[in-house]
């Protein structure tokens, strides 16, 4: 259950990934985009390909530097030099769940091994029977047997190998996952085993979620607020009923409608919403967060807001 009078878990402020191509071009990534995960909640990420999803993941965990802006982490500013003891606390409190299970698992090592690394690195246990009942515990909440432990990654299935990635990034105990579209190369059947899965896990031990995603209807059923990433902006963020219900940002509206139907009499009169950003008039560059309700924002000028609000 989230607590919303508690304090911010992870909290991002104008956070901009630049990546410089050569001197007369840089790709401007993570334009300016700011948002908080409270303890417990989940917060889904959507866009399309290339709008900055992953870029963001990988920054928040210091896996890219940031160009600038300020990340805060449990109370600690992780955007600049990492002591010491900030990146241990970082390494075990935050851990991420790739998106293709089967190219962020060693091929050469058994699924102990693969799961313990992070045990191994900080030293978090005391002998190896110790270490053996620790990745047998966190298989079995993952759904997996304890024989699993001496297999290697291509003797498992899709959804099997996935889980075995979740059980990597539980076995430290962290505050924060970051799930970077953890579902998209799953059949649908696996996805909804995996992320009910990912739900229990929540509920039973608190861990708070960047779970990024292009599924808006797994997004909807995870989430408890949602950002509308486009280009590298943050253009609409609140609550996954705010979002759904309401939402104010064309771009947003584009990609509602695109949901397809399970209703074929519906389906086939519905019609989707175009949005091209080149022709649209729409400077990103120039929006500020205007508060439509509760904790419903969009990013626009003062004129768009009045336009689309009325």
């Amino acid at each position: 259950m989230v607590n919303k009078e508690q304090a911010p878990l992870l909290e991002v402020k104008g956070l901009k990934q630049y990546f410089r191509v050569n001197r007369n071009f840089t790709v401007k990534a993570v334009d300016d985009v700011s948002f908080t995960i409270r303890p417990g909640e989940t917060y889904g990420l959507v866009g399309e390909s290339g709008s900055g999803k992953s870029t963001i993941g990988r920054s928040v965990i210091r896996l890219y530097d940031p160009t600038a802006g300020q990340i805060t982490f449990d109370g600690h500013d992780i955007s600049g030099h990492l002591d010491k003891a900030t990146n241990r606390r970082l390494r075990t409190q935050m851990q991420m769940i790739f998106q293709d299970p089967m190219a962020s698992l060693n091929p050469r090592k058994k699924v102990e091994d693969i799961i313990a690394e992070g045990l191994d690195i900080h030293h978090m246990y005391h002998s190896r029977d110790e270490r053996r009942e620790k990745v047998e515990k966190i298989l079995a909440k993952v759904g997996l047997a304890p024989e699993h432990a001496e297999r290697y990654p291509h003797q498992f299935s899709g959804g099997q190998r996935q889980r075995v990635g979740i059980a990597r990034a539980l076995i430290m105990d962290p505050k924060l996952i970051i799930a970077d579209e953890c579902i998209s190369a799953l059949d649908v059947s696996i996805q909804a085993q995996v992320v009910n899965l990912m739900k229990d896990i929540q509920a039973e031990t608190g861990t708070a979620y960047l779970f990024i995603a292009h599924d808006l209807s797994m997004v909807k059923y995870i989430s408890d607020r949602i950002g509308v990433l486009h280009l590298g902006h943050l253009l609409e963020t609140g609550t996954t009923e705010e979002i759904f219900e309401n939402p104010i940002h064309p771009y947003t509206r584009s990609l509602l409608s695109a949901i397809p139907l399970p209703n074929p009499v519906v389906e086939k009169r519905r019609i989707a919403e175009t949005y091209d950003y080149a022709t649209s008039g729409i400077d990103y560059t120039k929006g500020t967060d205007h508060l439509v309700s509760g904790s419903h924002y969009v990013k626009c000028t003062d004129e768009e807001f009045a336009r689309w609000c009325h």
